[in-house]
């Protein structure tokens, strides 16, 4: 039995109106219109419309108040009685009022019992069925089938809208394997609320649908609490400092966590890179540079990783001053080695050095002279030099050395045809 209610996410025995408000704002927010090929999202949107299509109307909706009841805990039942019963009540009250106090005691002690046993045993039955939903679940996940096990979770849930575990698996479902963060928010949201003890993941796999939707705050608020909650647990810091410094562009709150894991433990040398990259991001050359150096220096091979280090400050971080400076490094310990003059190259053309870019290209291709795609490179930049020419000889041997890329300038004045 799905609860309307929490489709809609209002209180129960809410009033036609407030059904009518909230269908309104999820109509809009789970319209296929605004979620084209989203299937969670279609699917969303019917049981959307078939509970408003129950609460919406007094007669549909009074029966299902009526039903719904029975499902309830005695305590919600007994402050939320509907007004008929508690009718219902009076008139059984005045025709025992002649009877014996004792019978009376006996008769409500009865009644109480029947209604605690009858309580028990429809709570019993609904979370019975709902536990086989979530069994059934667990059942299409194994097979890959991720929609219907959202929607076996969401009879789950139905039964037993405060099934904590159930909002959680489904969180990560929408999360992980159907990328739906918004629907995934909710979710977490409701683990939180049902869940009896606070655990750190809930935090942090909340904090990421956060900043994946990019609120920002609400995302920096989830993983202050989560990573408070773990103690600092290696794993949790080190997934909220990738997302701080990967998608929230937040770097000074990376380097804090990155700094707080190398106190911990000195000796991971991957924590001082993200940490050097993070400061390459925000210009702090020098402290970056001094991470860099401890990361080669317990390098096995220090000049693969100064290159590798050189790439990511170009490909990455684009701090290409930092680049330079460690690829003039690399160049004064191997001077003709082709590849690193052909990096400085790149890296003076995106300074904007045109004249040092060309020299050290010239060097690229002079030690090592079979490699076509530098020819050709230098023929492109000839031509925009308006030196024809010796744009034609490096094009004519870019293609006698298999460049098989097409140029309609060079092609038309360099080839024969």
């Amino acid at each position: 039995m799905q609860n309307h209610y929490t489709t809609l996410g209002i209180p129960e025995l809410a009033s036609q109106e407030e059904a009518k408000v909230a269908f309104k704002r999820l109509a809009v927010e789970y319209h296929p219109d605004k979620n084209p090929n989203n299937p969670v999202a279609e699917e969303l949107f019917k049981q959307i419309n078939e509970a408003y299509q129950v609460l919406s109307n007094p007669v549909t909706k009074e029966s299902y108040d009526v039903t719904l009841r029975f499902a309830y805990s005695y305590s919600y039942y007994a402050n939320q009685r509907p007004e008929e019963a508690d009718q219902n009540f009076e008139r059984y009250h005045s025709q025992r009022q002649k009877e014996s106090k004792n019978t009376h005691i006996y008769s409500a002690l009865v009644s109480l019992a029947f209604i605690a046993y009858m309580f028990l045993l429809i709570n019993s039955m609904y979370s019975f069925v709902s536990g086989i939903y979530y069994y059934q679940a667990l059942q299409s996940i194994k097979k890959e089938n991720y929609k219907q096990a959202i929607n076996q979770l969401s009879h789950s849930i139905s039964y037993d809208n405060s099934f904590s575990t159930a909002y959680y698996l489904r969180a990560k479902l929408y999360s992980e394997h159907l990328s739906f963060p918004s629907a995934a928010l909710k979710d977490y949201t409701k683990t939180i609320e049902h869940s009896l003890t606070q655990e750190s993941d809930f935090y942090l796999k909340r904090g990421i649908a956060y900043s994946q939707i990019n609120e920002k705050q609400n995302a920096i608020t989830d993983f202050e609490t989560a990573l408070d909650l773990s103690k600092y647990e290696q794993k949790t810091a080190q997934k909220i400092a990738s997302e701080y410094y990967n998608r929230l562009k937040e770097y000074e709150l990376a380097i804090e966590i990155y700094t707080t894991l190398i106190q911990q433990d000195s000796t991971k040398m991957k924590y001082y890179e993200q940490r050097a990259l993070a400061y390459s991001y925000i210009q702090n050359d020098k402290l970056a540079q001094q991470d860099f150096e401890k990361i080669i220096k317990k390098s096995e091979n220090p000049t693969q990783k100064r290159n590798e280090i050189v790439e990511k400050l170009e490909n990455q971080a684009k701090n290409y001053i930092l680049a330079l400076k460690n690829n003039f490094i690399l160049v004064n310990e191997n001077p003709t080695e082709s590849r690193f003059h052909f990096t400085r190259s790149n890296l003076f053309f995106k300074l904007n050095n045109q004249e040092k870019g060309m020299s050290n290209l010239n060097l690229a291709i002079l030690y090592n002279q079979g490699n076509k795609k530098w020819y050709a490179k230098r023929a492109k930049l000839l031509l925009d030099l308006e030196q024809l020419d010796k744009a034609c000889k490096d094009w004519t041997t870019a293609k006698k050395l298999g460049n098989t890329e097409k140029h309609r300038i060079l092609d038309f004045f360099c080839l024969d045809k």
